[in-house]
């Protein structure tokens, strides 16, 4: 949201384009008492702002006395503020559950399921104040975890206690800001709560010199407040789970002094109120001690009575149960005496609780200091403490200094999985065998994430299923063994790759053992929208029907990219599976795809063209390449930000890009786009980053077909297979809305009952499927000689069209290929090592003529 007024006491209006969106309250000295803090944010922000929110990523349990039974500081804010809404939506993972997760090590999913929530909290909020758990579980790691993944900056705060110099303070906020630092978090500054007052302002000046020469801003200290350190009637009734019988509620926001327990006649305990005219106790005895009740009563009529804050009433004897102990009768006295307008002052306070006596007197001994929505003069002063001693100003110029948030692999899980619930998609799982891919399905189809169909016998699958505890009600099983459009794909096939020499027999045979095969064809027929495989076959196995049937006839070159998702931002790779050794126009139309591809799931493509040589550092004939690619981008796509030749430290680090890159570059230290210069360079470094850093990568993601098909790799885990699930949605989504699908283009309609399997599938022409594989076929061979540089249908329409080519600068424009079994030619690709691992394929004798594959 933008910001819609201007922030401070009128002395700092930030700019009306500035998203704030943000501030995380981390407690670094995990004592947790900031409430002060907490009110004086809000507080400041509400006075500014419209739509202010507030939220607890992890949450503790409800008091017992809690109205909206949710955590005490959201309730506090919510009932201060008057918020609206439902409170629980201010709150991400409650504290037992938390712990749960932590200790069977769910680190990762703990914390999709806080910014899944808070996500959702923050959509109509112009700015929310995140408190970090720190104090409750986790510490400053988790609140550093946190921050991260919601892309917040943070603003570290502390309490002050008695014995800590200025050197303490500083040496401990110096250590957790490293922490936020080593975590890629913007740390804003420090601001401290409950410094001494004898010392604070010496220790403020300090304070204030040592971290402005360590380059941290210090937004200023509350010093400790005797109101906010009083325990009061409203704390003790809330801490004992009391309730209250007489006395108006104003009352009981009152502090107290001091505890005395009336186990005495009442005139001795009159005679020692006696001896201290100006105190304020707060008198402990008995439910069977009504006459202490009625004797402080009479002796608050008289305007020179002792003075008494309240009386709690415990437990009388073993058990209070049917007993009321005149009860009644002093109900008729408080009330007559109200109705009498006799007495115009306020009644005694009175609080009630069924614990015994020892234990009432224990539990007030332990009871701490509270702020709760009912201490109204305790908020007052949070908020005159505030505005007197922070500089919010200073956190709101840090805020605004702040630059965009880069996409970091929290937000892009989360996007993926929202586009996915958007417009579900049909993606066809051929590996029904394996039992990480049918707990994918399961979990896909329980989310709404996808349409799934697995290939198989459904007896033998839903029995794997049972044994698995996994509920396949949402899914579609076919078996291609017993589909009546099996000789329709045959069909399909033969006319797609008959110029390749392939028969009836040969289609019939390739189909039968072939399940990637048969996918690929339902998806080149529309009855899927896409596939996913790898779990169990190679990448040539997964990938080379695809190459055959689904190629465009617009760009007959297919790439490849994998989203890395390092610990603080996500990256694009290409390519890293497909082409082993691209030339100059391949490099460029594989940077263009990417960037296309990128921006379709929300990255913004700043695209980095890799080499050994910075810019002109070094020269050969493999950074000629390179600096030709550049060129060949700008040319065709103006519109994208693109850098090379380059290497990977300045483009991706702003300090090593400033060294090496002279003057103003858009995308060098910031690049989110790598495009290595050939296979052997980009599938090693991927894997070595993977390897290195535990980035999750996944892909690889193809592009350039006209239906989705993406691998997976043979160690994949079940969530990899529902990230590429989704990958491979989305991707069929774009390209949905780009053009019609495939079978759609008819030219002799042949019906497809499709019902058979799936009740509500709509039919399709099979016909006009193989009309334009075909048709594609030869469009490829035709293009194949005609110099040119060809736009890969991406994921979103592109910007400009490039005309083709006339400098001869791109031939080629396909994969090199070696010969597939049929006749056809297979693209040079990798296939899968023994350990599970990706090689690029052996080559095979160079033919006479290289010709695309259709």
């Amino acid at each position: 949201m933008v910001a819609r007024a201007a922030l401070g006491n009128g002395s700092m209006p930030p700019s009306p384009s500035t998203e704030l969106q943000c501030l995380f309250l981390s407690d670094v000295s995990n004592v947790g008492q900031r409430t002060p803090l907490l009110l004086g944010f809000f507080n400041y922000f509400e006075r500014h702002l419209p739509h202010v929110g507030f939220f607890e990523p992890i949450a503790a349990e409800a008091l017992a006395t809690s109205e909206l039974k949710i955590d005490r500081h959201v309730e506090l804010v919510y009932k201060v503020f008057n918020m609206k809404g439902d409170a629980r939506h201010m709150t991400g993972v409650q504290d037992a559950e938390a712990a749960r997760m932590i200790a069977n090590g769910q680190n990762s999913d703990l914390l999709d399921r806080i910014y899944s929530a808070y996500v959702m909290y923050k959509e109509d909020k112009d700015i929310v104040i995140v408190e970090g758990p720190g104090p409750l579980v986790g510490g400053t790691e988790l609140d550093a975890q946190i921050a991260a993944a919601l892309g917040a900056p943070v603003l570290m705060t502390m309490t002050g206690q008695p014995n800590l110099t200025v050197a303490d303070y500083f040496n401990r906020a110096m250590v957790k800001r490293q922490i936020f630092l080593d975590h890629h978090v913007d740390v804003l500054g420090i601001v401290l709560n409950g410094i001494p007052r004898a010392s604070h302002a010496i220790m403020t000046a300090q304070l204030r010199d040592r971290f402005a020469q360590a380059g941290l801003p210090f937004a200023g200290a509350i010093p400790s407040d005797n109101l906010l350190r009083t325990v009061r009637l409203d704390e003790v009734q809330t801490g004992l789970g009391a309730a209250r019988l007489y006395g108006d509620q104003l009352l009981t926001d009152v502090e107290f002094d001091d505890i005395i327990v009336a186990c005495q006649r009442l005139e001795e305990l009159l005679e020692i109120l006696a001896e201290r005219p100006a105190g304020r106790p707060l008198v402990v005895t008995s439910a069977d001690r009504l006459d202490i009740v009625l004797g402080l009563l009479a002796a608050q009529l008289s305007v020179s009575g002792p003075g008494v804050a309240g009386v709690l009433l415990t437990q009388a004897g073993s058990s209070r149960t049917g007993r009321n102990y005149a009860r009644d009768t002093i109900d008729r006295i408080f009330a007559g005496l109200m109705q009498s307008g006799l007495y115009k002052g306020s009644l005694l306070p009175v609080l009630s609780t069924d614990m015994p006596l020892r234990e009432a007197l224990a539990r007030l001994g332990s009871l701490d200091a509270a702020i709760l929505p009912s201490s109204q003069r305790k908020i007052t002063q949070c908020k005159r403490l505030f505005e007197q001693y922070v500089d919010a100003n200073a956190v709101v110029a840090g805020l605004q200094a702040v630059k965009p948030t880069r996409m970091t692999p929290k937000m892009f899980m989360h996007t993926l999985k929202s586009m996915c619930r958007a417009t579900p998609q049909h993606i066809v799982l051929p590996e029904s065998e394996d039992k990480r891919v049918l707990a994918a399905a399961a979990e896909v189809t329980a989310r709404g994430l996808a349409k799934i169909t697995l290939l198989g016998e459904q007896t033998t699958i839903l029995a794997e299923a049972k044994k698995l505890g996994l509920d396949l009600s949402g899914c579609n099983i076919h078996n291609p063994q017993r589909s009546d459009r099996f000789e329709k794909y045959v069909d399909m096939l033969v006319a797609a790759r008959s110029k390749k020499g392939m028969t009836r027999d040969v289609a019939a045979d390739t189909l039968n053992g072939d399940v990637n095969f048969y996918a690929t064809m339902m998806v080149a027929a529309g009855d899927a929208d896409g596939m996913v495989s790898g779990a169990i076959h190679t990448t040539a196995s997964t990938i080379r029907p695809a190459l055959q049937v689904l190629k465009s006839s617009e760009a007959p070159l297919v790439s490849s990219i994998f989203f890395l998702c390092l610990p603080d931002r996500l990256v694009v790779y290409g390519d890293c599976a497909v082409n082993v050794n691209p030339s100059a126009a391949d490099l460029a139309q594989i940077a263009i795809t990417s960037a296309d591809t990128a921006e379709a799931f929300g990255i913004e493509p700043l695209v980095a063209m890799l080499s050994y040589s910075t810019l002109g550092s070094g020269a050969g004939p493999d950074v000629q390449k390179v600096a030709e690619a550049v060129a060949i981008v700008k040319k065709r796509r103006p519109d994208i930000k693109v850098e090379g030749p380059i290497q990977y430290d300045a483009a991706i680090d702003p300090k090593v890009a400033a060294v090496k890159v002279q003057g103003e570059s858009e995308v060098a230290g910031k690049a989110t786009i790598f495009i290595f210069p050939d296979l052997n360079t980009g599938n090693n470094t991927y894997k070595a980053v993977q390897q290195s850093t535990g980035a999750i990568a996944m892909g690889p993601v193809m592009q350039g077909l006209l239906k989705p098909v993406n691998d997976l790799s043979r160690g994949c885990t079940v969530p990899d297979i529902i990230n590429t699930i989704c990958v491979t949605s989305i991707q069929a989504s774009r390209l949905s809305r780009r053009s019609r699908p495939v079978a759609s283009r008819l030219s002799r309609p042949v019906v497809f009952n499709y019902h058979q399997d799936h009740p509500s599938a709509p039919s399709h022409a099979a016909a006009a499927a193989m009309a334009t594989i075909a048709a594609n076929a030869e469009k490829a061979a035709a293009l194949a000689s005609v110099e040119r540089i060809a736009l890969t249908p991406g994921l979103l329409p592109p910007k400009q069209r490039p005309d083709r080519s006339t400098d001869g600068s791109d031939k080629g424009g396909a994969a090199r290929a070696s010969r597939s079994t049929d006749g056809g030619a297979a693209p040079s690709k990798p296939v899968r090592s023994t350990d599970g691992g990706d090689k690029p394929a052996a080559a095979a004798p160079p033919a006479p003529a290289p010709t695309p594959s259709a």
